[in-house]
């Protein structure tokens, strides 16, 4: 089911059992309405209605946010890893291979690598280093903290930086170790203090501040830069 406000604004409502209260998402231009299955129209468009402001200024947001020019993986090009940059350093070899050296992230491959070769060995490279890094930054924090997450990984999510379950599993978007060190800091402790709050409360978000007292300055800094963090 799609509704239509003021000619230019167009909703997509989706209706599920498995909730039992509504939200509003706007994820790269385009708003969703994910509500309970037995919500009645007049409800929705009364939610939709009230949102609506909030919704536009999300909208203006994503439309002034720049596309990062598309990388073309050649040697001498900018990658940054933990908020610094490196020359990208592509040589042949027989072992694929991607190390830091200097100022250089050197990567391996075959005389003859095919299309996409250099980019998945970057990836490779960056999962498992964000996973080690947001490893031992978890698990520092956790212990201040006074708390135990019950598992960590990193994940490809394409709209959230992390995600604490409800058993206490901690999974970290990778691309979040391109971060400088304080970015990623913030968000190791957004996601612990959700195994104290599983929500978004009040509460939470003094939990957070007493963590981590300049968050507001990292989540501003997210907004403004997330986009950037691609590879």
């Amino acid at each position: 089911m799609n509704l239509t406000f003021d000619k230019d604004l167009s909703i997509e409502v989706v209706r599920t059992k498995r909730r039992k209260t509504a939200s509003i998402k706007v994820i790269d231009g385009a708003v969703q309405a994910i509500v309970p299955d037995q919500l009645s129209d007049g409800r929705i468009e009364a939610l939709i209605q009230k949102r609506t402001p909030w919704i536009r200024k999300k909208l203006r947001e994503q439309s002034q946010i720049v596309t990062p020019k598309p990388k073309e993986y050649v040697s001498g090009e900018s990658f940054t890893y933990l908020g610094r940059n490196y020359r990208l350093k592509v040589s042949g070899g027989t072992d694929r291979e991607v190390k830091l050296k200097g100022g250089y992230l050197e990567v391996s491959l075959p005389k003859k690598p095919k299309d996409g070769d250099i980019r998945s060995a970057l990836v490779e490279w960056y999962e498992a280093h964000a996973l080690d890094r947001l490893t031992e930054k978890t698990n520092r924090y956790a212990g201040i903290m006074g708390v135990s997450p019950n598992s960590i990984s990193v994940r490809d999510y394409k709209a959230r930086w992390g995600s604490c379950s409800s058993k206490g599993e901690i999974s970290y978007n990778w691309r979040i170790i391109i971060a400088p060190h304080h970015i990623v800091d913030y968000v190791v402790v957004h996601e612990l203090c959700h195994l104290k709050h599983p929500n978004h409360s009040p509460e939470y978000w003094k939990s957070v501040n007493r963590e981590f007292s300049d968050y507001q300055v990292c989540r501003r800094w997210l907004k403004e830069h997330g986009t950037e963090l691609v590879i």
